[in-house]
């Protein structure tokens, strides 16, 4: 089930993209005190109220545009509103509603979507926002994206529009969902033909063919699949100004693809890896999904017969991976293939293995189990002490799945050295079946009594 996603729109200047780091709670977006800084449309994972979300920033607007900025501000909003679940239409508090802030609350009106207007820059609740009723939204909650001034109210009201969870969430999971993601031309469609047997989706060297996420249903070894082939997801800088509204619902259809799908298949060109492609494994790794990297086009490098045979890496295939190393270390749990989806070869190998580790998110590892493990291992290499102070493991326990989360308690978590704590996730991974799954290792300080209890 695909999470609701919430689009920041408004003018430029109002405070878009510092309201969108604010409800990140992290600096994704740039933010200049000059209009024009958001070019590119931005996308994260939040959670509003413990439901899990994805938000946008709706920027991209060129202040030198020949043909005047206005044409394409409510073109880049009428494309952010066309995918959302709900919009929040970001005005300044400070100032009366311009003509641009009339013009895109006839267009948000015309959605019949959620809307929520929220007046920004009013840094105190003295300071009263200047009139905005004349825009017939409703009532301006007023915030400060820079100090954090009225965003609880705001998420609070977010969280009232949302769209109820789906009733049928269960029937969602009753096939695997195997999304194919990657960049434009990394052979998707073609991977997604030869699983299938026949051409089910159109095959082209020009860059961007599939332009939607396209679900095929079909058994494998008398195991119901969804296979889902996903439009490719290139830099927006290299997309060419009359495919903007096009390009962007394709990116939107890729991420929502990645976030309903059980096991994610990043594809990558034998060539070698891009920013892109660590910008999508990124995506894919927040959403906490089970992650097999496949290598494609493999018969370009080396021929089906020199290729792994006895499932030994060749040179050339170390070679990559330890590329893939360099490229993508945060997702160094995911399994990689070396394929060619034109000629066949790696290709059941792939989606074999994709449905192998496609339940390993929802594993869980019982308590006394994982103590016992972690025990062993603090004996056979000591926790360092820090100047004299020793770190004590407690205790450890799963607290979650989707992605698998193990809380680690210590006397003292903040002297534990990040290194220590990638030997515990090894040590995890090495016992228990977490392959190919991202798992996060979350350090907790114990009990003080815990520390009472060991002084008696």
């Amino acid at each position: 089930m695909s999470k609701p996603l919430i689009a920041i729109v408004g003018r430029p200047n109002v405070g878009k993209s510092h309201l969108f780091n604010r409800l990140a709670r992290k600096r994704i977006a740039l933010v200049e005190d000059f209009e024009g800084t958001t070019r590119d449309r931005l996308y994260t994972n939040i959670d509003i109220w413990g439901r899990p979300c994805t938000l946008i920033d709706t920027g991209g607007f060129d202040p030198f545009d020949k043909e005047g900025y206005t044409p394409s501000i409510l073109a880049s909003t009428q494309i952010g509103v066309e995918e959302a679940d709900v919009i929040v239409f970001l005005v300044d508090g400070r100032d009366e509603p311009t003509t641009l802030d009339y013009e895109i609350a006839e267009v948000l009106r015309r959605t019949r979507k959620p809307v929520i207007l929220a007046a920004n820059k009013v840094d105190t609740i003295s300071m009263k926002p200047a009139n905005h009723y004349d825009l017939r939204m409703g009532e301006p909650i007023a915030v400060s994206a820079a100090s954090g001034f009225g965003v609880a109210e705001l998420t609070e009201k977010i969280e009232e529009v949302l769209p109820p969870p789906d009733e049928n969430a269960d029937e969602d999971y009753e096939t695997t969902k195997i999304a194919i993601v990657g960049r434009p031309n990394v052979g998707k469609s073609q991977l997604t033909n030869t699983v299938l047997g026949y051409e089910r989706t159109i095959v082209s060297p020009v860059p961007g063919t599939t332009r939607d996420a396209i679900d095929t249903y079909l058994s494998w070894d008398e195991q119901p699949i969804t296979l889902i082939d996903t439009a490719g997801m290139r830099r927006k800088s290299r997309v060419k100004r009359d495919e903007t509204s096009t390009e962007y619902h394709m990116v939107l259809r890729s991420l929502r693809a990645i976030d309903r799908a059980n096991v994610v298949v990043l594809l990558v060109e034998s060539g070698g890896i891009t920013d892109q492609d660590t910008k999508i494994a990124g995506y894919a790794h927040e959403a906490g999904k089970p992650l097999v990297i496949g290598v494609n086009k493999w018969d370009l490098i080396e021929t089906p017969d020199e290729n792994a045979r006895g499932g030994k890496r060749t040179l050339a295939q170390k070679d990559y991976e330890a590329n893939l190393q360099n490229y993508l270390p945060f997702v160094s749990y995911a399994p990689v293939h070396f394929l060619s989806g034109e000629k066949g070869f790696g290709v059941v190998e792939l989606i074999e293995d994709a449905l192998e580790i496609a339940p390993n998110g929802e594993f869980r590892v019982t308590t006394g189990q994982l103590n016992d493990l972690l025990r062993r291992a603090v004996a056979e290499h000591p926790i360092p002490s820090v100047k004299g102070r020793p770190v004590k493991l407690r205790y450890a326990t799963q607290v979650g799945v989707n992605p698998p989360r193990i809380a680690v308690f210590l006397n003292q978590p903040e002297l534990l050295h990040f290194s220590y704590i990638r030997r515990i996730e090894n040590v995890i991974r090495a016992k228990f079946p977490f392959r190919g799954v991202p798992l996060k290792i979350e350090v907790r300080k114990s009990n003080p009594r815990d520390e009472k209890d060991d002084k008696s």
